[in-house]
């Protein structure tokens, strides 16, 4: 039986698909042609939204809960991380596991299929693995002296980096030592490299931003402290060119056009209201928060510093992310109810 309601219309800006998982949802995905969303549930299933027709699939997931979820770039395939310390590789179109993966830990926190579609990265605590797209380890790279926080490929698929407590390390596909290593005096937890491959930036503990152009220049770097708390929130513009950042409560701009931030004068986006998603539209000019209490914020940076658009919905939100081809917004709350809008004219 579906959990699909009615189609619904916000004003005359939006219309939306609402599913109820009546879960928490631990992250969500978006198919790169945009037809499909996938979410992750704390229970661990796996939902699969069909955002054409409305209907949706469901994958049995992992036991204790799921992660992560990340799709292969043919939107053929779904690969999944688990509580129950394994990686599961799904065909969408059966709903079947074609193989089951054992991730090297209690939990596996991260994982992502490379842009390439050659390889899929999992971080299970200390450990970095690479994965061919069928499953077959590849290779298995020394402990990080911390948890992994966060991993990203770059746009190529070439390298994957990764923070941990006082560093960021980029890997090559295929060598087993980092390539490069960005040092930096705390715990990193969140991690940003743009689509020009130009600058890597995390965020810290102690809320702080910190930024790396690309190829590393020893003591070449940005870093800016004062944010309210740990900085979580990252996002790139589609030209890789201005990143938004959070922590707390105000959205923060940076410039890095030319030879990056560093003499510009930031640009502040304040609401008052504790940001816990943040999301540039790729292929569009809006960028949207999401809010601890349940409101969805639309801006348009380049001409105004106040949000074009409010929406408030039932609950916070906890996962939010624009498709690929920057049509449709998928936006998570706490209270388990999945909502797919279309971009609004603003």
């Amino acid at each position: 039986m579906s959990n699909l309601k009615n189609e619904e219309k916000i004003s005359d800006n939006i219309e939306r698909w609402v599913f109820d998982v009546s879960d928490f949802v631990s992250h969500a995905a978006w198919s790169h042609d945009g037809l499909f969303v996938a979410v992750s549930l704390a229970s661990g299933s796996i939902r699969i939204f069909n955002c054409k027709d409305g209907s949706q699939k469901t994958l049995e997931g992992h036991e204790f809960g799921t992660m992560e979820i990340s799709w292969s770039p043919d939107n053929s395939k779904l690969v999944s991380a688990g509580q129950d310390g394994q990686l599961k590789i799904w065909d969408v179109k059966t709903q079947k596991i074609l193989k089951t993966l054992e991730g090297g830990a209690q939990w596996v926190e991260h994982v992502s299929w490379s842009p390439n579609g050659d390889y899929i990265a999992s971080a299970a605590g200390k450990i970095l693995r690479i994965w061919s797209s069928e499953g077959n380890l590849i290779q298995e790279y020394k402990e990080h002296e911390s948890t992994i926080t966060a991993i990203q490929w770059n746009s190529s698929g070439t390298e994957i980096a990764t923070t941990s407590y006082g560093n960021i390390l980029i890997f090559l596909i295929g060598v087993n030592e980092p390539q490069t290593v960005l040092p930096y005096p705390s715990s990193l937890i969140s991690l940003s490299w743009n689509s020009n491959g130009k600058w890597i930036a995390a965020g810290s503990q102690e809320g702080s931003m910190c930024a790396w152009p690309l190829p590393h220049k020893k003591k070449s770097h940005i870093n800016v402290r004062g944010y309210e708390k740990k900085v979580t929130q990252f996002s790139w513009s589609k030209d890789g060119e201005n990143l938004a950042t959070a922590g707390g409560s105000t959205i923060v701009l940076w410039d890095f056009s030319g030879k990056g931030p560093e003499g510009k004068e930031a640009v502040m986006l304040s609401d008052d209201r504790r940001i816990t998603q943040l999301s540039y539209q790729n292929h569009g000019d809006l960028l949207v928060s999401g809010t601890k209490d349940g409101s969805v914020l639309f801006w348009r940076p380049d001409v105004s510093e106040k949000p074009k658009l409010v929406i408030e919905v039932d609950s916070g939100i906890s996962q939010m992310y624009w498709s690929e081809d920057g049509a449709c917004l998928v936006v998570c709350s706490e209270n388990g109810i999945v909502r797919v809008w279309e971009s609004p004219k603003v």
